[in-house]
């Protein structure tokens, strides 16, 4: 079974020819949220479009969003990084492709393509945590994905950080330990127009002090939020995935070590990055399209 599978995020949209965990053929679609909400929803259904024309072989076609979303009326109810509220995704897709639809959460429907292809495999109890323009969680918990629209939104906990969220809270792990915001953060105290989080972590590397206490804020940010997950619910397996995993050891290894310092008698979870990459929520999306021919 041969499907598309698209993954919506903030920055770029991801659309593959999906069969399995396969990605047979794959193409990157820049979202533009800083042009507004209405044309990075035209930008999705462009992405559409042209994988539609380009594999017409497509039996179904998948699409995962961030924020809040009515996955059986397949409704973007709420993204506050991209700012849709309702939009109908699902009927939209049809009326274009003529094909079944699946619809469903960015991070949920990546956190299923880890749990049946990639690192969390076999675990009863992990959080896929992907690290992009937001984050959220997956939360796996006795073999069984908690698929609840308002689940899983570990980048709203408090961290205490000293900026105000697109959310409307203040102190949200997303305003340090993203993508962007490490850059915005970054850009803020150098004078530097760094573009995302790797240009950050490599002048890090290369010595820059104000990178280097930038990347530490948002690794020590992560940690601080991992460790009140581990408190609640004693993940075996914790997977970061999202654009933020590529930095691979530069992320898991400041985060294990914080949560090192900070375990006290709570078993210690394994730490990894995410086997499937950043193309996690497009094979997820996949799954859900290869569900909607069913």
């Amino acid at each position: 079974m041969v499907v598309i599978g698209i993954d919506a995020g903030g920055t770029e949209i991801k659309a593959g020819l999906i069969q399995g965990s396969k990605i047979i053929e794959s193409q990157r679609f820049p979202t533009q949220r800083e042009a507004g909400a209405y044309h990075a929803q035209e930008q999705v259904l462009q992405a559409v479009e042209t994988m539609h024309k380009n594999f017409p072989q497509a039996q179904a076609v998948g699409l995962v969003v961030p924020g809040v979303v009515d996955a059986d009326a397949q409704i973007a109810r709420y993204s506050e990084n991209i700012g849709w509220k309702d939009v109908h995704f699902g009927k939209m897709i049809h009326d274009i492709t003529g094909l079944p639809v699946g619809f469903g959460h960015d991070v949920r429907a990546g956190g299923i393509a880890e749990s049946l292809y990639g690192a969390s495999k076999g675990h009863a109890n992990s959080l896929f945590m992907p690290i992009g323009t937001g984050i959220a969680g997956a939360m796996i918990i006795d073999g069984k994905l908690v698929d609840d629209p308002y689940a899983g939104e570990i980048g709203h906990l408090n961290v205490a950080s000293a900026y105000g969220c697109n959310c409307g809270a203040h102190g949200c792990l997303e305003t340090v330990a993203t993508g962007p915001s490490i850059a915005r953060i970054y850009n803020e105290r150098s004078g530097q127009q760094f573009s995302g989080a790797q240009e950050v972590l490599k002048a890090a590397k290369g010595g820059d002090h104000i990178a280097q206490e930038v990347w530490a804020d948002a690794t020590r940010a992560i940690g601080t939020a991992l460790m009140a997950y581990i408190n609640i619910l004693n993940p075996g397996l914790i997977v970061l995935g999202g654009g933020l995993s590529r930095a691979g050891d530069d992320l898991v290894n400041p985060v294990s070590s914080y949560i090192d310092s900070h375990l006290t008698f709570q078993p210690r979870p394994k730490i990894c990055v995410a086997e499937l990459g950043d193309s996690a929520g497009m094979i997820g999306a996949g799954i859900l399209a290869a569900k909607a021919i069913a």
